[in-house]
């Protein structure tokens, strides 16, 4: 699951880098998207981009992460100082921490010689959602961020979700609602929050399904291997929605889907379960999937 946050923090990133960028270093302005090969040994960096403070140029590099890393700041300062290294220009390093925990690495970064000294020391800057103000993310000129509204301090209460869901609609933001979901369901774990979350959702299915986040997924699918990337597509997208609609269900919903290899049918079933109310119902037609719904 890892990689699929990792994912989607990036697609919400990339649709609208200059909305981070206005709210974390207010007034830089976004030059490019950088790439920079980070020479030596394997490093990718989450995010780096070109930016210009006060007309001068930096790099901005900013890691998005579900969970802590007790290496994440030797991390930092590896991608840091290659990143400065290799372009020539100052680096400034963000973590962006979606949901809390303990052990989070705090800066500065320090390098310790055998001696006692200090060789390196490195700042860096943690942003903790849960510890944002709601208001904050909620700012004109920041509706890219919509979707992290539930992640924020404020964030776990349904007008907030019904702020978020309003404010993306109001700024023609609809390809970010399936994010905006996805992200809600890591805050509203109770049975009885998720099946309100997907109740307020519902009326948005349509939207869900044609955003381009999930042709994205759909594309990718097909770039890995035409049908057999498609079927593992949608398997993933059931078995997200079955952990968010009726977890109670996950076992048997593996059980009985294990053996479709018909993308089309495998699909099928997705749009089925996606309109049941009750996991009874679920429950009932998942039962029901004989052979013919299971052929290879």
């Amino acid at each position: 699951m890892a990689q699929v946050w990792d994912d989607i923090m990036k697609r919400l990133f990339t649709a609208n880098p200059q909305h981070f960028l206005d709210w974390l270093i207010p007034g830089a302005q976004l030059q490019s998207e950088r790439t920079i090969e980070l020479k030596s040994r394997t490093l990718e960096a989450d995010k780096l981009y070109n930016v210009m403070v006060n007309q001068l140029d930096m790099i901005w590099h900013v890691e998005m992460q579900r969970h802590s890393d007790a290496q994440m700041g030797r991390r930092l300062w590896e991608y840091n100082a290659m990143a400065t290294i290799t372009s020539g220009l100052p680096v400034c390093s963000f973590v962006i921490y979606l949901m809390q925990e303990s052990q989070i690495v705090e800066p500065p970064y320090r390098l310790v010689l055998p001696t006692g000294q200090v060789g390196h020391i490195f700042y860096f800057t943690n942003v903790k959602l849960w510890e944002m103000p709601t208001a904050t993310l909620k700012q004109p000129g920041l509706e890219g961020l919509l979707p992290l509204l539930t992640l924020t301090q404020e964030g776990k209460r349904p007008e907030t979700v019904d702020e978020m869901i309003e404010g993306l609609i109001a700024s023609h933001k609809t390809e970010l609602l399936s994010i905006a979901y996805t992200l809600a369901s890591l805050v509203f774990q109770k049975e009885s929050e998720r099946e309100w979350l997907i109740e307020r959702f519902a009326m948005y299915q349509d939207i869900l399904q044609e955003s381009w986040v999930y042709q994205e997924i759909l594309q990718e699918g097909r770039e890995q291997g035409l049908e057999e990337g498609r079927e593992q597509a949608l398997r993933q997208t059931l078995i997200s929605y079955m952990e968010t609609r009726f977890p109670t269900l996950m076992p048997l919903a593996k059980q009985q889907t294990s053996t479709i290899k018909d993308p089309d049918v495998l699909q099928s079933v997705i749009v089925k379960l996606f309109a049941m109310q009750t996991a009874e119902e679920a429950e009932r037609f998942l039962l029901t999937l004989g052979n013919d719904a299971r052929k290879n």
